[in-house]
């Protein structure tokens, strides 16, 4: 709960002046305890958190074409009531404990309409700009940027509102289908934004619910295939409406990002969808979703995969296996962490290396986990391509040959790989060792399977292929928009032996992929495939 509050609070709280407004005579709402609730019409039981050193703590509250609005928000020992109309803030106290929290409430009925044209206009320049200069991957693109461009700049002028505007940005950065190449923002969690509520995977080719909102539940059962969207086949609407957002290339990375990002992902709050899918039991059904999930707040049935995050942990299982599950490679705390847990891992038999959640960090500590594992005195880390430039270059690259790569904007300075010199003091993990991969492996633990993937004697991989994404992404600096950022990947990283750029995810040896009976019993296919593989390599020792 303790996260979701922080949330909540990063969306909603805005710093006012104490001079404002006054806090005497205020109605007042008394609490034991720092979360509340609020309800409304539209929003059940939404979490609330009570924080007095906040001069001013704002809720913001939205219905399309509503002139008022009533919220009451309820304590562990009190509660209070207010209908809210456009135009007319509300402002009350609670008291938590003899403390004061000051607290307004604010409602509209259209869209936040708050970033000018001109900072659209520079924004949209920005990104173009800077990708045209340094997107590592510029020599790759079936389409000119310039063009693209231009098209793009009626549709952010045209733009009514700011969500819109970011939906446009979305679209424009998302040609250029890159995970580390991205625009967030601007955030509008709540009140403007919320999901449908229920979950989807895809199994094979086909997208089946794995989680839904109990009071939906009879009418979309579990394991329903999803067989339109809106009336159009589910995959020409994913491949239509969704694909142009998503910031990558690779296939398995698309539906991953798909299918947890689409449903579950904040829109549009009066957005609806119409379904067409069959049941488990053979009949086809239509049902119109809304979203709502956020707000209603209904327990949910099924199964959703939890990836765990900035978690290092040792477990073991039968047969003195070890489980080294590493989430992050982020805080320079973890070689330390590894040091003081390396004598546990050589008692071991077997060791397996879980970085299935491992969304990156430091490719540096990355590379001092990779000493554990290379048999040899010396690797090579990998090398890496970026974007070159030299005006005059440029300039006469028009007619003359040997420079016309910079006229066309397609230099490259390459930067070969290094080579990385192993300790007399690191003492290799002699045991069978396997890693264990996802899409949901990401940057600099790709860069760690990078300088693996290509040595004979490295541990064989299982699971499913990697995002297929790393670099380093350039942060736009004096960008224009607030609650945003945009970044855009300088980097192509080079296989260290083969030089080929690194541009789609990693396939393991082994691929596994979960049955949709398998995925909702929770069962660890990926663990078993694992140990098997240890058995084996356990066996063929003996012999």
């Amino acid at each position: 709960m303790k996260h979701l509050i922080l949330k909540i609070s990063v969306a909603f709280l805005v710093l006012v002046p104490s001079s404002v407004f006054s806090q005497e005579n205020l109605p007042l709402m008394k609490a034991e305890y720092f979360v509340t609730h609020y309800y409304t019409d539209n929003a059940n039981g939404i979490e609330w958190s009570v924080i007095p050193r906040i001069k001013c703590d704002i809720l913001k509250l939205y219905k399309p074409n509503a002139k008022k609005q009533k919220v009451k928000f309820v304590s562990d020992v009190d509660s209070i009531e207010f209908t809210v109309k456009k135009g007319k803030p509300i402002d009350f106290n609670i008291l938590l404990k003899g403390d004061t929290a000051h607290t307004r409430i604010i409602f509209n009925n259209e869209l936040p309409n708050t970033i000018s044209t001109e900072d659209k206009l520079l924004a949209l320049s920005l990104f173009w700009s800077e990708a045209k200069y340094n997107f590592a991957f510029f020599d790759n693109l079936t389409f000119d940027w310039d063009s693209l461009y231009r098209t793009y700049i009626p549709l952010v002028i045209q733009s009514k509102n700011d969500l819109e505007f970011g939906n446009i940005m979305r679209k424009f950065v998302g040609t250029l289908q890159d995970g580390h190449t991205n625009f967030a923002g601007p955030y509008y969690a709540r009140p403007y934004g919320d999901v449908y509520g229920l979950g989807v995977k895809f199994f094979s080719d086909t997208l089946r619910v794995i989680m839904i909102d109990s009071l939906l539940s009879e009418k979309i059962p579990l394991g329903s295939k999803i067989l339109k969207i809106n009336d159009i086949p589910t995959m020409e609407y994913i491949e239509t409406f969704i694909y142009p957002y998503v910031t990558a290339h690779y296939p398995p990375t698309q539906r991953m990002l798909a299918e947890n990002r689409f449903f579950n992902s904040h829109g549009h709050s009066n957005e609806f969808m119409k379904l067409s899918f069959l049941t488990p039991s053979g009949e086809m059904r239509n049902e119109t979703i809304f979203r709502d999930g956020s707000s209603k707040q209904h327990p949910r049935i099924g199964r959703i995969e939890t990836r765990p995050y900035d978690t290092n942990a040792i477990s073991w299982i039968d047969k003195n296996i070890a489980i080294l599950t590493l989430t992050t490679f982020k805080y320079e705390e973890i070689v330390d962490w590894i040091r003081k847990n390396r004598d546990t891992l050589y008692t071991a038999d077997g060791i397996i290396i879980d970085i299935r959640n491992n969304q990156g960090g430091s490719t540096l500590i990355a590379k001092h986990f990779l000493q554990y594992l290379i048999k040899d005195s010396v690797y090579l880390g990998f090398g890496s391509a970026s974007r070159l430039h030299n005006g005059v270059k440029k300039a006469q690259g028009n007619f003359i040959s040997k420079w016309e790569e910079y006229y066309r904007m397609r230099a490259y300075d390459t930067v070969f790989p290094s080579v990385n010199h192993i300790p007399d003091s690191i003492r290799r993990f002699e045991c069978p060792v396997v890693i264990l991969t996802s899409t949901w492996t990401v940057s600099a633990a790709e860069d760690f399977l990078i300088m693996l993937y290509e040595r004979p004697d490295r541990p064989k991989f299982i699971g499913r292929p990697t995002f297929g994404s790393t670099g380093a992404p350039l942060v736009i600096k004096n960008w224009p928009i607030p609650n945003s950022f945009a970044r855009i990947c300088a980097r192509k990283v080079l296989y260290p032996y083969s030089l080929k750029a690194f541009d789609e995810g990693i396939v393991p040896d082994i691929w596994i992929e979960p049955t949709f009976e398998e995925f909702m019993s929770g069962k660890d296919i990926d663990i078993d495939a694992a140990v098997k593989e240890i058995e084996l390599q356990l066996n063929a020792k003996k012999e």
